[in-house]
């Protein structure tokens, strides 16, 4: 493929078992590539640097979040299009070129993204209607307690029209927002956005960048005839600190956009949060390890539902 003018953007963090395949694929794609790496403990700079010199690795020595990484290797980017792309995420070059083909020949659409599937071939939910406090109790709080039926028929149409159009869609749809893992965005709505939100640290800037390219009229489109492959695990799994950075962005998400109903969020990650602190001392004695760290998990989870969220920075 020579004609996809598109920027790679590809921010790690400890991510060296996966960045090989990553950047293979973007390399396939004839795609130059910007990489942000906040702070990697492992060789995962040397190895991209040593493999792959024509990529562009800009190392910071302090882990900044994924949102301000991506807008630091957004600066100066001249093609017309950007592709965001997790360090566990193959991209295929044919996919490459049908999201920059999508972007390219419809003026209307901003934001477009691939069917997601993981290294077995499943297909993953990246496809989705704004967050209301009904999706985050059927979804968030509800977890595998509440079977997948269940949620959608709790979700409501539209959200279940999202959900159909990953599992059984063939044809392009517009959608609220789409999965992080692999999304194209055009350059000059990405800037006129202001890039990716910083209030965020980790999960959420997708949803709210989606959000603001919907109030500048633009469409997010899903586009399920590509695929990209998203493995997942190319940074800490700890619970201990990916589970608090993902509902201080849930709350913080909510107290910018849903107000009315934050209290209620609020109400449930704190209970849901005590829950996991019971469950944890149970586990204690039989899992020594797993139960401390689930401890840990819920407490300063339950320590962010009783804090203010904060709201400020972002369009």
């Amino acid at each position: 493929m020579t004609h996809a003018a598109a920027t790679a953007i590809v921010v790690t963090h400890n991510s060296q078992r996966q960045i090989v395949a990553a950047l293979s694929a973007l390399r396939q794609a004839h795609l130059p590539v910007r990489l942000v790496d906040n702070a990697s403990t492992d060789d995962t700079v040397a190895l991209v640097r040593h493999r792959f010199p024509d990529v562009t690795v800009l190392a910071s020595p302090t882990n900044t979040g994924f949102a301000s990484a991506v807008n630091r290797a957004a600066a100066g980017v001249t093609t017309d299009v950007l592709l965001l792309v997790n360090p566990d995420c193959v991209v295929a070059p044919g996919t490459v070129a049908e999201l920059v083909r999508v972007l390219r020949s419809q003026p209307s659409v901003g934001v477009a993204g691939p069917r997601i599937i993981d290294a077995h071939g499943r297909i993953a939910i990246s496809a989705h209607r704004f967050e209301s406090l009904v999706t985050v109790l059927a979804s968030r709080f509800g977890g595998a307690l509440v079977p997948v039926a269940l949620r959608r028929l709790l979700s409501g149409r539209q959200r279940r029209a999202a959900y159909d159009a990953c599992v059984r869609g063939a044809r392009p749809v517009a959608v609220d927002w789409l999965s992080g893992a692999c999304l194209a965005v055009r350059t000059d709505l990405f800037v006129a956005i202001g890039g990716l939100d910083e209030g965020y640290f980790l999960y959420y800037e997708d949803e709210e960048l989606c959000l603001q390219a919907a109030r500048r009229g633009a469409e997010v489109r899903y586009v399920p005839a590509v695929t990209a492959v998203h493995s997942g695990g190319a940074s800490s799994s700890d619970p201990a600190w990916i589970w608090p950075h993902l509902y201080r962005s849930m709350l913080r998400f909510f107290a910018r956009h849903r107000a009315g109903t934050l209290r209620a969020v609020r109400g449930a990650v704190l209970l849901r949060a005590l829950i996991g602190i019971g469950l944890a001392g149970v586990r204690l004695p039989i899992q020594p390890r797993a139960g401390l760290t689930r401890l840990r998990a819920w407490t300063r989870v339950g320590r962010i539902a009783v804090t203010r969220p904060e709201t400020r920075g972002g369009a």
